[in-house]
């Protein structure tokens, strides 16, 4: 996918994750980073890669803040 902006529905689709738990992240700053436009929320490909590539884990061992 290129560097296209997806809105929280399509991004929650894409990463098989619900839009309410997109929200809670938003709130708490747990989640890929975000453009706010107007009342529009958007996140953009590139973002939610590094935001991923921030979550993979080698073992159930691995502390969230050992990254």
């Amino acid at each position: 996918m290129e560097d296209s902006l997806l809105n929280p529905k399509m991004l929650a689709k894409q990463i098989d994750m619900s839009e309410p738990s997109l929200a809670r992240m938003r709130g708490e700053g747990t989640g890929p980073a975000y453009f706010k436009i107007g009342r529009s929320v958007k996140y953009r490909w590139s973002d939610v890669e590094e935001w991923l590539e921030r979550q993979r884990r080698q073992s159930t061992s691995e502390d969230v803040s050992d990254k």
